[in-house]
């Protein structure tokens, strides 16, 4: 992963921008400016790392419970913000029986991402949030996989990355986040005690699940914009600040 970042304690923290600024209509995307991890428990040594960046607010998309269990790490400088986006429910996963149940949830969850109004409403404030700042920003949620995931694939398409760029990203996460025994315990918090390949479709960013997404999205608005705006009522003064920050 030439020219990224790379953190110990916070595995999957990277540029939104890609190593060198992903290609857009209107030029690069602008490196340094918003980035995107896993649950912002740094270490010390990472801290004083990201202390380099610039880092001026910390949107965080988890839960209240989820927040309480992991709380963030306090980077100086940053204020940190909260834009919940529910993960699947806890009577949804425990009615979960075999790894195909868990796939087909995990497609659901992210159909939601369209189709469900918390969702939607949680998006909305992250992306508002965003909008409203001018300085390095960094969102995340509890591991820079499916929330996270979206929310960097609506930001990358804002700024016109291409579809097979934004893919290539979303997968990297397969890559940093490769091994991670939390992650797996995190997961067997959510379903319980199972054999390994249960989890196995929680665990992995799969494309197929950010096409369900964007099936449900052309379904319901027809197109990005009009999900932004109509789903997410962002106003077109907010999307112009947004690309403003996303491409120079």
């Amino acid at each position: 992963m030439t020219g990224m970042l790379e953190l110990v304690s916070v595995p999957n923290f990277r540029d939104i921008a890609g190593p060198v600024g992903y290609d857009t209509p209107r030029g690069p995307m602008r490196r340094g400016r918003i980035f995107r991890s896993s649950a912002f428990l740094a270490s010390p040594e990472d801290l004083a790392t990201l202390g380099g960046l610039g880092i001026a607010a910390i949107v965080d998309l988890r839960g209240r419970h989820e927040i309480e269990r992991r709380p963030d790490s306090v980077l100086a400088g940053a204020t940190w913000r909260h834009a919940w986006v529910p993960a699947p429910g806890v009577d949804l996963l425990g009615a979960l029986r075999t790894a195909g149940d868990v796939r087909a949830a995990m497609i659901q969850h992210y159909r939601e991402f369209v189709s469900a109004p918390r969702k939607r409403a949680g998006f909305a404030a992250a992306l508002a949030a965003i909008s409203d700042g001018t300085a390095p920003q960094l969102f995340h949620c509890a591991e820079g996989k499916d929330r996270t995931g979206w929310l960097a694939m609506l930001l990358q398409r804002l700024a016109g990355v291409s579809e097979r760029e934004i893919v290539a990203d979303y997968l990297m996460t397969n890559e940093t986040m490769r091994g991670r025994g939390d992650s797996r315990a995190m997961v067997r918090i959510a379903l319980g005690d199972r054999p390994d390949e249960f989890f196995a479709p929680a665990l992995v960013a799969d494309a197929a699940y950010l096409e369900a997404g964007m099936d449900q999205l052309r379904a319901d608005y027809g197109d990005l914009e009009k999900y932004l705006s109509a789903g997410l009522g962002l106003s077109g003064e907010r999307l112009d600040r947004l690309h403003a920050l996303l491409v120079s």
